[in-house]
Formats: C-alpha cells, structure tokens, sequence
C-alpha cells in the first residue's frame, strides 16, 4: 500500500482581486479559496475546515472588520493574517499600529504590510517563512 498524501492546507482569503496572485506566490502549496463578500466567506468557512484566512485591510473600508467579526462569531478557532499592500493609502504606519492593538489580542495573529517586502521571490520568501510559522 502506497502512503496516502496529507491534503494540503486551506487557506479563505479576503482580499481584492488585484491582490490574488501575490496571495496565491505566498501559498503555492496550499489549497486557496477567495471570497469578496460576507456571504461567500460564511459559506467558504461552512464548506470545509479552514486552516488559515488572510484579510487584507483597507483603512476606509469595513470588509477587513466584517472579516473578523466573522470569525470571531465561530466557535472554530484558525489563525488569521491582516495584510496591507497599498503602498499610498494614508495613514499607513499609525493606522496599522491602531488595528494591530485593537484586534491583535482579540482575534488577528499577524499583520503583515505587504509593501515591506518586494513581490518578488526574496521579498515572498520572507513573507512566506512568517506565514509558515502560523500554519
């Protein structure tokens, strides 16, 4: 009898389409749902057991927020990932500290600011290695 392979990671991201490739270079591995509303994330979380779900964050939208009250609404536990990628949207550092504190020791596990790191295969591998860590 062959060994059987484990199935890979599901990972629910909650990010714009613009975003999806550089998610998907993070989690080559893994097995990658995208959701873009309330809906779709409820049901993606009912579907099967979520390993791990990404929200990127923009300060003047309440999708990220939705997101998480979301998750915190489950009784399943995952770790969640809050990733910035604008590189102009204002204000960046003191907003990102804000929600860090807020929601940090409340349900989010890591934020990540995306325009940190090159979207390239350095700048990914650094990403990818602090999202290992939480898997």
């Amino acid at each position: 009898m062959g060994t059987q392979q484990p199935a890979p990671r599901r990972v629910v991201a909650v990010v714009t389409g613009d975003l999806q490739a550089r998610i998907r270079s993070l989690f080559p591995e893994c097995d990658l749902r995208f959701v873009r509303s309330g809906t779709d994330l409820v049901r993606a979380l009912d579907e099967a057991r979520c390993e791990m779900m990404v929200v990127q964050v923009h300060f003047n939208e309440s999708s990220a927020a939705a997101a998480l009250m979301c998750v915190l609404a489950r009784a399943e536990t995952f770790p969640v990932v809050c990733v910035r990628d604008e590189a102009d949207a204002k204000p960046a550092y003191a907003a990102l500290n804000a929600l860090r504190i807020a929601l940090g020791a409340i349900v989010a596990r890591a934020f990540i600011d995306l325009v940190e790191h090159r979207d390239d295969e350095v700048g990914n591998a650094r990403v990818r290695a602090m999202l290992q860590n939480l898997l």
